[in-house]
């Protein structure tokens, strides 16, 4: 039967549905972009340790609770862990501002201070990671879209306060951060789907081992002008790190309909041989606008990288502490990548033959990364990540399920939305579940079922259990 295919339109006001809880991670992106990556008011602490040191406390504090998670997880479910995120995190900020009043407790706070932010944002961090992947695909890559955008809008919104009003912000920040992933984990993740701890290695070494490339090669291209331009380019709140999370938010709630994630995925790749090949060629923009592509291509596969680990956490059981952990300790890379920014600038230890062998040894780089992301297939029936409808390894009844949804999507040509649709009513969500969990008006999750019906040639939720039996 013959029906209109047009797409439902996403309007706007449905992000009012929304938990704002879940943004809370915007906090603690617009915190550490204003007290360690691009402070806007004096930081004698921070300045003094430096953001290396901090980088190296948190990658240390993460590995550590990586190898920690089949103990204490869930974090979400520990109480203490709250309290102590807010402690550690305002008195990094405390110690800033005590060291301001008497400056000669500088040096004494340098120490304490660095390993209170290092932990507590190791905590924060996981912490939040732990929640997200508790939830589905679609409602992860909108929270942290919107959260990435949030914290780059919080942060610009800040630097226009007074001193003494943003430091502040600064001490009530990680405490808020840390009440709203409470809030999260209480009030919006059912019982069913809160992880528990598990002792399941399964980790992805090989999507690592890209991000580490990427890291490495956006951080060398970008060494040069990161003192010069530090709103555009760099980590965290910058210009590149909005349009990435404009770009994300705006394929996840306008065109997830008819393009899948996956057609994201090749994405970065691109941007990075136009930042460090094309757009250096032929002179469009110059350094800066090559430097942008490959951060911009970098804060896409990021968001990519933090879905997929998200999925892999959700469907097989294994920690996003873990995962997220080994994810976080790859931030020690940026800095061998802006060191190695040193060696070919033509004044280093290569001389005036560094910059052409720079750009040999990106080349290279970019030759790996290609192989590693175009390689489907290990991706796929490796690890089957659920936005690029991949079949996974190890089946547990969702699993089994989600794979014969995909097969009867494919064959009967559903479109991705009707996909998900069709997915979580094999899993017996009523029609209110399913516009909660995609976001969606109720109207529109009716809408979709009724085409998916029409497609399957079926009138009812039994008939369409009985088709994927099947395919069994």
């Amino acid at each position: 039967m013959a029906h209109n295919e047009a797409a439902p339109k996403h309007s706007l006001m449905r992000l009012l549905d929304m938990p704002q809880a879940f943004l809370g991670f915007a906090l603690w992106r617009a915190w550490v972009s204003l007290t360690y990556a691009n402070p806007s008011v004096p930081m004698p602490v921070s300045g003094t340790a430096g953001q290396f040191a901090y980088d190296v406390v948190l990658a240390g504090s993460a590995i550590v609770i990586a190898l920690l998670s089949s103990r204490i997880a869930p974090l979400a479910g520990r109480r203490w862990v709250y309290g102590t995120i807010a402690l550690l995190l305002g008195f990094s900020v405390a110690a800033n501002v005590a060291a301001l009043a008497l400056p000669a407790t500088t040096d004494a706070l340098v120490a304490p201070a660095t390993l209170a932010g290092g932990i507590g944002s190791a905590l924060l961090i996981l912490l939040w990671c732990e929640i997200y992947s508790c939830l589905s695909p679609t409602r992860v890559a909108l929270y942290y879209a919107l959260a990435i955008i949030g914290g780059v809008v919080l942060t610009f919104a800040l630097q226009g306060f007074s001193d003494e009003y943003l430091y502040g912000a600064l001490l009530v920040l990680p405490a808020l951060s840390a009440a709203l992933a409470h809030r999260s984990y209480r009030l919006y993740v059912p019982a069913e789907d809160r992880p528990i701890a598990a002792n399941r290695r399964l980790i992805p070494w090989k999507f690592f081992l890209i991000l580490a490339l990427f890291e490495l090669v956006a951080s060398y291209s970008s060494a040069h002008i990161r003192s010069a331009y530090p709103l555009l380019v760099g980590s965290h709140s910058t210009a590149t790190t909005l349009v990435g999370g404009l770009v994300l938010f705006a394929w996840v709630w306008w065109f997830s309909n008819r393009l899948p994630l996956s057609a994201l995925y090749r994405a970065p790749v691109i941007l990075l041989c136009c930042g460090l090949l094309i757009v250096p060629l032929f002179g469009l923009g110059g350094n800066l606008a090559g430097s942008f592509c490959t951060a911009l291509g970098v804060m896409l596969f990021n968001a990519i990288v933090f879905l997929f680990l998200c999925d892999i956490s959700k469907r097989f059981g294994v920690s996003a502490l873990l995962l997220f952990g080994i994810e976080e300790s790859l931030i020690l890379v940026s800095w061998v990548g802006r060191e190695g920014a040193l060696l070919f600038d033509g004044s280093g230890l290569f001389g005036g033959t560094g910059p052409a062998i720079g750009a040999v040894v990106a080349i290279a780089a970019i030759v790996a990364v290609a192989t590693l992301v175009l390689n489907e297939r290990e991706i796929g029936e490796r690890w089957g990540i659920a936005f690029m409808g991949k079949r996974p390894p190890e089946e547990n009844e969702r699993t089994r399920l989600a794979r014969r949804c995909a097969t009867v999507a494919e064959a009967r040509r559903l479109t991705p939305r009707e996909r998900e649709v069709m997915e979580l009513l094999a899993q017996g969500k009523s029609l209110s579940g399913v516009a909660h969990e995609l976001i969606i008006a109720e109207g529109t999750a009716k809408a979709h079922t009724r085409h998916i019906y029409e497609k399957l040639g079926i009138n009812t939720r039994q008939e369409l259990l009985d088709l994927l039996m099947t395919e069994q």
